[in-house]
């Protein structure tokens, strides 16, 4: 009697399931089949998409305007009087030695020379941001070759001049934050360089006195006991991204 019952229960829930003939469930006789595709063709319009709002406008503003107050995190220790000295002569004597550098050029092969202005914003990163990742020497020698590159090339452009400085720019960025060696100096290159009047000969210039101005930075900060630079030098991902390597790269 037990499996007769069972056998009865289990047969009913399968007919209630589904039509043996048409595949169409019994509880739903009556009703279309039809997919939401078939359904949206036989009406001829789809519905349309449920517009943002006020309130999701509003939503937005304010949270746009709690982001503008800030975070409330503390602004960054001044340095000691000691430390802002040992800047001012870092970045005095590595100047010194740039300049010097760059006349030292001008003699040999007139018409090139160091640009100076992203040497300024160098230095401040090398003696008043020596732990940040911008200052170090990974970011400063690609971020400057990736930078100066694409200004130079879009000198090539019949473009107008000012699209071309800030397309050079906002592309040197771009790169620099996708390859991971953002470095502000290189973006200031960009806008100098894709104003024309330079030659891939200031390329190498460039790069030169980048390699030079880390030698100094690294002699003089690290005779400091509070500093050290660089923290890293991480040319060792470059295999990796050129060659798409999964293997963990020693650091260089």
């Amino acid at each position: 009697r037990l499996r007769l019952i069972a056998f009865v229960r289990m047969g009913g829930s399968f007919l209630h399931r589904k039509d043996v003939g048409g595949g169409v469930e019994s509880g739903d006789h009556g009703k279309s089949t039809a997919t939401p595709d078939e359904t949206i063709g036989l009406e001829g319009t789809k519905p349309s998409a449920a517009r943002p709002s006020r309130s999701y406008f509003k939503s937005k503003l304010m949270l746009i305007i709690t982001k503008w107050k800030g975070s409330n995190n503390e602004p960054p220790r001044p340095f000691t009087s000691m430390e802002s000295i040992w800047s001012f002569f870092g970045s005095f004597l590595t100047l010194l030695m740039l300049l010097y550098y760059s006349d030292a050029i001008s003699k040999r092969w007139p018409g090139y020379s160091l640009v100076g202005g992203p040497f300024g914003a160098l230095m401040t990163l090398q003696y008043s941001l020596t732990a940040a990742p911008a200052s170090q020497p990974r970011n400063a020698i690609l971020g400057q070759a990736i930078s100066v590159s694409i200004a130079i090339g879009m000198t090539y452009t019949r473009l107008e001049q000012n699209v071309k400085k800030a397309l050079a720019t906002s592309l040197a960025i771009m790169c620099m934050a996708r390859l991971g060696v953002t470095h502000p100096p290189a973006g200031a290159a960009a806008l100098i360089f894709a104003g024309g009047g330079y030659s891939w000969a200031h390329l190498g210039i460039m790069l030169s006195g980048n390699i030079l101005a880390i030698l100094s930075a690294t002699l003089i900060n690290d005779m400091n006991v509070k500093r050290q630079y660089p923290t890293f030098w991480g040319f060792g991902y470059l295999p990796r991204l050129l060659f798409g390597s999964h293997e963990k790269s020693k650091s260089a």
